[in-house]
């Protein structure tokens, strides 16, 4: 990675709802990697722009006396995660 640009790819129209944003992407950032997000126009959004479209999603975006910004960005993974993950019907029913 110190020599090459590395790129995760997919398919998704809208990052927010793929699990590579809110999987990887969320570890990568973690490490200190930076990491962009190319939207279905073309252009360009960073991880945060990301995060705080996501925060807004979930009307999670206002300061908030009970929750830090660490708090409510947690939130809006756990909620999108909800949203979007895979549950087979095995599992469903359990």
């Amino acid at each position: 990675m110190a020599r090459h640009r590395v790129s995760l790819l997919c398919a998704e129209k809208d990052p927010l709802t793929c699990h590579r944003t809110i999987l990887v992407s969320r570890e990568l950032v973690r490490d200190g990697i930076p990491v962009c997000h190319i939207l279905e126009d073309g252009s360009v959004e960073t991880h945060d722009e990301a995060l705080e479209r996501l925060l807004r999603q979930f009307g999670l975006d206002e300061e908030d006396l009970f929750q830090s910004y660490g708090e409510r960005i947690d939130e809006a993974y756990r909620l999108q995660e909800e949203r979007i993950a895979y549950v087979s019907a095995g599992m469903a029913e359990s």
